[in-house]
C-alpha cells in the first residue's frame, strides 16, 4: 500500500537547518533549494515558504510566494522531487487549497524529460506551462567519477585545459564569505566585458549579483575562483559556483576577451570541479544552455555559452513546469483578462506564465 503524501510548512529548526535537510531530498539537493536563495528572491517582491512534503519520501522544498491582485502563486523552482509525482501533486492541491487566496502552485520536479513523465503530471490533473529555469536544459557532470571525469571532455578541450596547467594559468580561489567588496566589484566587471561590452546573457545590475553573491557568502555555500594569464594582479576570468545541495552550480562566469593563455576559464572550471568533488558533492551543473535542438541555431541569445559548455559533455533537459490550479476560474481571468493590465502598470516576476 502506498504511504499517504501530505504537505505542511517547515518548523523554525527545520528552516534554521535548511541547507543541510535539502541533501536529504531525493535529487541530492541543488542551487534553487538552497536557504539562500529564499533571501535573494526577496529582490524580485517574492516571500520564501519553506515546505516539507511527507510520504514514502520527505522532500524539503523551497516556495517563492508572489502576489497579484486577484491573489497570490506559488512557485517551486526544480523540485518537489519524488518517485510518487501523483502523490506529491495531490498533496500540493490539498494544503494549497486551504492557503488562503492562493491560486496556483508551479512545480519543476527535477526529473529527466521524457514523454512518460510529462504524460504522468498530467494525468495527475497539472497544466503544462513554459520552461522557466535556465537549468531546464543544461549540462551535468558526474563528479563520482573522480580525476577521471576528464576523459568524458571533448580531446580538444583536455588539450587546452592541459596547454593553460603548462603554461602556467594562475588560480586564486576565495571561499564566498572570505571575499571583500572589492572581490565582488571586480567579478562584476569581468561580466561586463562579455560580448563586446554588452555582459552576459540576461545580466541584472550589481545590487542582485551583490545580494546573491553576498547570501550565499552567509550560509558559506559558495566559491570564487579567478585566473590570471600573467603575472600582474588583473584577473583574465572569474566563475562562482554555489554548493548547496550535493550538485555544485557554476552559476556565474566572466572573462576579458583579450587572453595571453588560452584554455583558462575552462581549467577554473575543472579546478571548481575537482574541489566540489572532494567536498562531497556528485554531480557539477553547468548552468544552462540552450535546447537541444537549438545548440547550433546561431541566432539563440546563448548560443556561445552552449557551444562551450557542450564540450564538457552532453546537454540534458529535465521536466518543464507544471502549474496545479486551486482556483481556476479566478486563475483564468487573470490569465485571460487582468494579467496583461497588472503588468504593464507593475512588472513583476511572471511565475504563473
Amino acid at each position: 500500500m502506498t504511504e499517504a503524501t501530505s504537505v505542511r510548512f517547515a518548523t523554525d529548526d527545520e528552516i534554521a537547518h535548511w541547507d543541510e535537510l535539502i541533501e536529504q531530498n531525493p535529487d541530492g539537493g541543488i542551487m534553487t533549494s538552497a536557504r539562500a536563495m529564499g533571501e535573494i528572491k526577496r529582490y524580485d517582491r517574492l516571500t520564501p515558504r519553506f515546505l516539507v512534503v511527507e510520504g514514502a519520501q520527505t522532500v524539503y522544498a523551497l516556495a517563492h510566494e508572489g502576489a497579484v491582485w486577484l491573489g497570490r502563486y506559488w512557485y517551486i523552482p526544480l523540485g518537489p522531487t519524488c518517485d510518487d509525482l501523483e502523490g506529491m501533486v495531490a498533496a500540493m492541491r490539498e494544503f494549497g487549497s486551504q492557503q488562503d487566496g492562493l491560486l496556483a502552485i508551479k512545480v519543476e520536479p527535477h526529473l529527466l524529460r521524457s514523454p512518460e513523465l510529462i504524460a504522468r503530471m498530467e494525468a495527475a490533473g497539472t497544466v503544462r506551462s513554459r520552461d522557466m529555469q535556465l537549468l531546464t536544459h543544461t549540462v551535468v557532470l558526474d563528479l563520482t567519477l573522480g580525476d577521471e571525469l576528464i576523459m568524458q571532455f571533448q580531446k580538444k578541450l583536455r588539450s587546452s585545459i592541459r596547454g593553460a596547467e603548462n603554461k602556467g594559468y594562475r588560480i586564486e580561489t576565495i571561499e564566498a564569505h572570505e571575499a571583500t567588496e572589492h572581490d565582488f566589484v571586480r567579478f562584476y566587471e569581468l561580466l561586463k566585458t562579455i560580448n563586446g561590452g554588452k555582459g552576459v546573457a540576461a545580466m541584472r545590475e550589481f545590487a542582485y549579483y551583490r545580494l546573491f553573491w553576498g547570501e550565499f557568502a552567509k550560509t558559506r555555500n559558495g566559491r570564487f575562483y579567478f585566473g590570471y594569464d600573467d603575472e600582474g594582479t588583473e584577473a583574465q576570468a572569474a566563475i562562482f559556483v554555489t554548493l548547496a545541495g550535493r550538485t555544485a552550480v557554476y552559476k556565474d562566469g566572466g572573462s576579458r576577451p583579450s587572453r595571453a593563455i588560452a584554455g583558462g576559464a575552462a581549467l577554473l572550471l575543472w579546478r571548481a570541479m575537482q574541489d566540489a568533488a572532494r567536498d562531497g558533492k556528485t554531480a557539477f551543473d553547468l548552468c544552462g544552455t540552450p535546447r537541444p535542438e537549438q545548440m547550433d541555431d546561431e541566432t539563440h541569445w546563448y548560443y556561445g555559452v552552449g557551444q562551450f559548455k557542450k564540450k564538457f559533455g552532453p546537454v540534458v533537459s529535465y521536466l518543464p513546469s507544471f502549474d496545479i490550479l486551486l482556483r481556476p476560474i479566478r486563475h483564468r481571468l487573470w490569465e485571460r483578462v487582468v494579467r496583461r493590465i497588472e503588468w504593464r502598470i507593475k512588472p513583476g516576476t511572471d511565475a504563473l506564465r
